[in-house]
């Protein structure tokens, strides 16, 4: 039996998704993918969540502006559906122009997508007019504690090519996501050891690189965290960690379903 604090490794050296349910950042609970439903994962890359969501749908598809990304995802986690999944579907597309007819999706996950576009207002645009009414979507981005942290430890952090281009608030994603029509009903904060991971690869990396010994097993101690049969004592620091130094914040939202008559209510309130 494999120790709970040991990540299966396959033989090439891939290591599947078999994370701790609290990193796989979208509750699916909350966003309450059915039967039937038809589900788009914009920015999918490697495709674990639409993996995760796509359990009962009728159809799952990602898309990434990496083809690259995608041919990971085609050989990873999306390649092998779990029982009762339909075929996973990939293609490469941007999200600020998504090439989908109006009200295509009954469910929408978007996840640490929105920090790196160039119009973020746009894409959240797009997002909703793919949406069918009464649709959900989850959007997650990166918490603007850890992001200035980040920013603190690395020069030109949101210079990067490909990197960051702006930090999110809550407010400001809540406010984003209502300018687009699109009604938050929940939101929820994640990732507080992956947030520590990356303060501590980046202190550790930092120059003279004194430190570079430590960096494997760095690397140990977070594939751990995400191991399955998992340690009790990480899923518990994370949940604590989450109230100090969250690595992301997930906003849940709701297409309402008419506009004239008044809109569907949220489904629940402000989970923690």
């Amino acid at each position: 039996m494999a120790s709970f604090l040991t990540p299966a490794i396959e033989p090439d050296g891939y290591t599947p998704y078999r994370a701790l349910r609290r990193w796989q950042k979208v509750d699916m609970d909350l966003l309450d993918v059915r039967e039937g439903h038809s589900v788009l994962d914009v920015g999918c890359g490697e495709g674990y969540l639409l993996r995760k969501a796509a359990h009962g749908a009728s159809l799952a598809l990602g898309v990434d502006v990496a083809e690259s990304r995608l041919r990971a995802s085609r050989d990873g986690p999306a390649g092998s559906c779990l029982s009762g999944c339909p075929p996973i579907e990939l293609a490469v597309a941007d999200g600020q122009r998504l090439p989908f007819a109006d009200a295509s999706f009954d469910r929408i996950i978007c996840t640490e997508t929105l920090e790196h576009v160039a119009n973020a207002q746009l894409a959240l645009r797009e997002l909703g007019r793919v949406l069918r009414p009464g649709g959900r979507l989850a959007i997650s981005v990166p918490h603007p504690l850890s992001e200035a942290i980040l920013y603190r430890l690395i020069t030109g952090y949101l210079e990067f090519p490909g990197g960051h281009r702006r930090i999110f608030t809550p407010q400001t994603l809540t406010r984003a996501l209502v300018r687009a029509d699109l009604q938050p009903y929940a939101a929820c904060l994640r990732d507080s050891l992956e947030a520590t991971y990356w303060i501590l690869l980046s202190l550790l990396s930092r120059p003279p690189r004194r430190f570079d010994g430590l960096l494997p097993a760095l690397e140990r101690w977070r594939a751990r965290t995400r191991a399955e049969p998992y340690s009790r004592l990480y899923h518990a620091a994370d949940r604590l960690g989450n109230h100090l130094l969250p690595k992301s914040v997930v906003v849940y939202a709701l297409k309402p379903a008419c506009r004239k008559g008044g809109p569907v209510g949220p489904p629940g309130g402000w989970a923690s």
